[in-house]
């Protein structure tokens, strides 16, 4: 028994000792990596996608590392990953971090302060290198976290209304708890966020009254060259003073389209007072969100039930014209008959309207299938899709088939081409500072125009030329070469087809000495000032 007993201690402390030598070792390891500044994991696993624990961590590919989850730090981290072509808003929206934030005043914040970097971002970008040595941060391992902190807190300081020791502290906070993949933030460069913005706090919202900055700051100067140039000084100060403004939410109703005049309005009244305190109905029968509403759009009165849909409202403007001109042409009665196509249709909105017109049939075609089936989920929700065939195919490549002839010849064709999207300005401020290079843009409208109108538009049918954007040479121009055609065999000869005065309520101001509309953002008087940059062309297929 005692030699039993003897072998048993002497088991223990072998075991003991190759214990103690292998954490020794681990442990040298682990300080020889710390001093090269590799991560030393702390999961047990690597992770598999990026995502958010339960504790409110954050995970990363194949790591797994401290990082609070704020507002203030979901911002960030949309800014630093965000690349050319990219809206950091939707970056934020698309981070499981932003969707687990349990207070949607959260996400709100969140979003605004990403918006509001975005929107201002020249004129921050001007401050913040007035107390920078060195601004935009040499390139190195942190360059783009401290870039997008200074951004979020200066945000807060120069635009937002919140008290500046809240703005300071917390966004410092977050590169003092920002444990990123290799090692923490430096403790210099912590205190260098630190003094910039509280020194910016002290000065900055005078700077802003100064000649320091100014709203156009935050514009590529290339485009606003070419806006002064097309439509003159006042006018371009008014598109960018209304392209800094945060943009209303509109709403089309889907109304039976057998309504009388009376009842459609008292429709309209009914889902005005739903939509929160200050809605209102805009004078082409759209609805405007009012200030009440709030959270998840989904969670708005019915949404779930398909009876509206998210729509600004210029948008609104191209089905609106193809309708009328189709009453005009073929009578209201004959609408049921009619074939129409909806080209580059998502997400859906147009071929929304066009269905709950009471159109025969609309043949909706979207070149990516990722975007096709969003349209497709809209118009499921909508309850719209049993008059509608929606196609993925190129527009320039795509010509009716013989199930598409079955639904009668192409009556209508609606071209809201791919564009620079300039006209959005309040909503993707991005937008305002891309560089002048338009690339293959204007050859594929310019293609896919001319193809509408040879191959696919019936004779005596009505073309509708859209674009979201403020540039002349993606729009007036764009419809100028389409009726300069027709001299060459099997061109397509096209006239336009004029708007009227009262045609369109709330935009006679819009028709141009062409006949055609043209809407500037801050232009139009009244509560339609606030809509987004449009340009409708309508034209006839007459030869």
């Amino acid at each position: 028994m005692r030699l039993h007993s003897c072998y048993h201690f002497i088991l223990l402390t072998v075991l003991g000792v190759v214990v103690l030598v292998n954490g020794f070792v681990l442990d040298k390891a682990a300080t020889r990596s710390r001093r090269r500044g590799a991560h030393v994991r702390t999961s047990p696993l690597p992770l598999s996608a990026t995502g958010v624990d339960k504790d409110g961590t954050v995970q990363k590919q194949g790591e797994h590392y401290s990082r609070p989850m704020t507002p203030r730090s979901l911002a960030v981290q949309a800014l630093m990953d965000q690349k050319r072509g990219q809206f950091a808003v939707q970056l934020l929206e698309s981070n499981p971090g932003y969707k687990q934030l349990e207070d949607q005043r959260h996400r709100s914040f969140a979003r605004l302060l990403v918006s509001t970097v975005e929107r201002r971002m020249g004129q921050i970008d001007k401050i913040l290198s007035l107390y920078a040595d060195v601004y935009p941060p040499k390139k190195g391992k942190n360059s783009s976290l401290v870039q997008a902190c200074l951004r979020v807190g200066a945000a807060q300081l120069l635009y937002l209304d919140i008290a500046d020791y809240a703005a300071v502290k917390e966004t410092v906070d977050i590169l003092k708890k920002w444990n990123g993949p290799r090692n923490k933030v430096p403790e210099p460069l912590i205190k260098f966020v630190n003094a910039i913005l509280r020194n910016i706090g002290r000065d900055g919202p005078e700077l802003l009254d100064s000649n320091s900055t100014s709203e156009s700051d935050n514009v590529a100067p290339w485009l606003i060259k070419m806006w002064h140039d097309t439509w003159g000084e006042e006018n371009t100060s008014k598109l960018i003073a209304q392209a800094m403004r945060e943009p209303h939410i509109d709403l089309s109703i889907k109304l039976s389209p057998y309504l009388m005049e009376e009842d459609q309005i008292l429709e309209l009244e009914r889902w005005r007072d739903m939509m929160g305190d200050g809605a209102m109905i805009l004078p082409h029968g759209s609805i405007r969100v009012g200030s009440g509403m709030g959270g998840s759009v989904a969670n708005w009165p019915h949404y779930v039930d398909g009876n509206w849909w998210v729509q600004d409202a210029s948008s609104t403007l191209p089905a609106l014209a193809l309708r009328k001109a189709l009453i005009n042409q073929y009578g209201s009665a004959s609408l049921p008959d009619l074939h129409v196509v909806d080209m580059c249709a998502a997400p859906g909105g147009k071929t929304a309207q066009l269905l709950s017109f009471g159109l025969g049939h609309v043949t909706a075609v979207e070149a990516n299938a990722r975007r096709c089936r969003r349209l497709d989920e809209n118009l499921e929700r909508l309850k719209l899709k049993e008059h509608c065939t929606v196609v993925v195919s190129e527009g320039q490549k795509w010509t009716p088939d013989d199930e598409s002839e079955t639904h009668g010849p192409v009556s209508g064709i609606l071209v809201d081409v791919p564009c620079s999207a300039t006209g959005t300005g309040s909503r993707r401020p991005d937008v305002l500072r891309r560089d002048a290079n338009l690339g293959n843009l204007l050859d594929t409208q310019n293609v896919l125009a001319t193809h509408c109108a040879d191959n696919i538009l019936a004779m005596y049918g009505i073309m509708v030329y859209a674009t979201c954007s403020l540039l002349a040479l993606e729009s007036e121009d764009q419809v100028r070469k389409l009726l300069a055609r027709g001299a060459i065999q099997g061109e397509a000869v096209m006239k336009t087809v004029p708007f009227e005065l009262g045609e369109i309520p709330g935009f006679d101001n819009a028709i141009d000495e062409n006949g055609w509309l043209r809407v500037l953002p801050g232009v139009l008087e009244g509560d339609l000032s606030s809509c987004d940059g449009f340009f409708v062309a309508r034209l006839q297929k007459v030869g």
